[in-house]
């Protein structure tokens, strides 16, 4: 009686092992599988293909998708696996290029760019595919010499561009140059 007992548990042990590293690799390998990784002569690119439910598609709008081995961008439509989860892009000795989220194939969140040196190039708000909310340029140094404000791939409200020692403001309405009302008053401001 006591060898059943001993043989039993052994063996509903060894069955609680096996099932749980079955269940478990399973699990892994289906977290992996979503995990793309493209090599390029001078880059290598990192993103994720996570399953996306069937949504609408707008032609306005630039998709990114995956099919054979290659990442691709297109107008107004797919022919792959839609881009969703985030998105490296590593320069040949291993600094970040580009870092962002993809959200069905469309470019979502934060969107930033690097030299190969590490220097912060630019940076982008993104939201559905379109370019929604406060960006900044950088020089090759680091330095700000760009900043604005995106709405719906349009530029809105006050941009500041660094020339040299002097500072140019421009500000915009749905993409267009907006005329500033100046404090001076008109014949003064002939003056200058």
């Amino acid at each position: 009686m006591i060898k059943f007992n001993l043989r039993f548990y052994i063996v509903l042990i060894a069955n609680i092992l096996v099932c749980s590293t079955v269940f478990g690799q399973f699990a892994t390998k289906d977290l992996l599988t979503h995990k793309v990784m493209i090599t390029h002569p001078d880059h290598t690119e990192v993103t994720f293909i996570e399953p996306v439910k069937k949504q609408k598609i707008y032609d306005d709008k630039y998709y990114y998708w995956y099919s054979s081995n290659q990442i691709n961008m297109t107008q107004g439509g797919y022919s792959g696996s839609l881009l969703n989860g985030d998105y490296k892009d590593f320069h040949q000795n291993k600094n970040l290029k580009v870092s962002g989220k993809f959200k069905a194939g469309l470019k979502n969140d934060i969107w930033n760019l690097w030299n190969e040196q590490g220097i912060l190039l630019d940076s982008y708000s993104w939201r559905k595919g379109k370019k929604s909310g406060n960006y900044s340029k950088y020089d090759s140094t680091g330095r700000t010499i760009e900043t604005g404000k995106y709405c719906n791939n349009l530029l809105q409200g006050k941009q500041t561009i660094v020339e040299g020692d002097s500072i140019r403001v421009i500000y915009y309405k749905k993409g267009k140059v907006k005329e500033h009302k100046s404090f001076l008053p008109k014949f003064i401001r002939d003056i200058f």
